[in-house]
């Protein structure tokens, strides 16, 4: 009987060895082990980072919300009148004031010398501020949207030719602040009455 226990213990310690080595994966030992756990916990704790981060974010675009961004290749402008027959807008760049914190939005100023622009094409979509509807309305250059801000621009009727009737201001927001999109001939390819404060 001695032979078979022995044979009997030398395989119970082969199946064992076999077992304690088939446990682990190719790249795992037993002392990584508590390294997969812990990766395993930093990348919960990254996911946890990582979703506080995007609260943050949400939080800052919130209150960045109050000032409006503009856009890749526009700029604000604050129109002075329109003239002459091919309706040529004279106007001012305008820097924005905004503080984020004070929830009051964004005001606008005139800086620097007038410049002349003209309207791309009659087509050109022009959006308004009617205050008597107390919303934004969609024009076009030639249907509506230059005489809005011809009339906007020169309450007083200044710039008009002899013989024309003052026009009806009192569709007027009259801030006469735009944010423009504007090509390389300074043609104004895109124009949005904005509000400020």
């Amino acid at each position: 009987m001695l032979p078979f226990n022995r044979s009997f213990f030398a395989i119970a310690v082969l199946v064992s060895a076999a077992l304690t080595l088939t446990a682990c994966g190719p790249k795992d030992t037993g002392s990584t082990g508590s390294k997969r756990r812990s990766s395993a916990s930093a990348g919960h704790s990254a996911k946890k980072v990582g979703k506080e981060n995007s609260k943050k974010a949400k939080k800052a675009k919130k209150t960045a919300g109050d000032c409006p961004a503009i856009g890749t290749g526009h700029k604000i402008i604050w129109v002075n009148n329109v003239e002459g027959a091919m309706n040529n807008i004279i106007a001012k760049d305008a820097r924005m004031h905004c503080d984020p914190k004070s929830q009051a939005g964004a005001s606008y100023q005139p800086i620097g010398q007038l410049n002349t622009y003209s309207v791309a094409s009659g087509a050109t979509k022009v959006t308004i501020i009617s205050k008597k509807d107390s919303r934004q309305k969609a024009l076009t250059a030639q249907n509506g949207g230059i005489a809005h801000v011809k009339t906007c621009a020169d309450p007083d009727g200044k710039s008009y030719d002899g013989g024309q009737t003052k026009a009806d201001t009192s569709d007027c927001w009259g801030q006469n602040f735009y944010d423009v999109a504007v090509d390389k001939n300074n043609k104004i390819t895109q124009m949005t009455e904005i509000y400020g404060s």
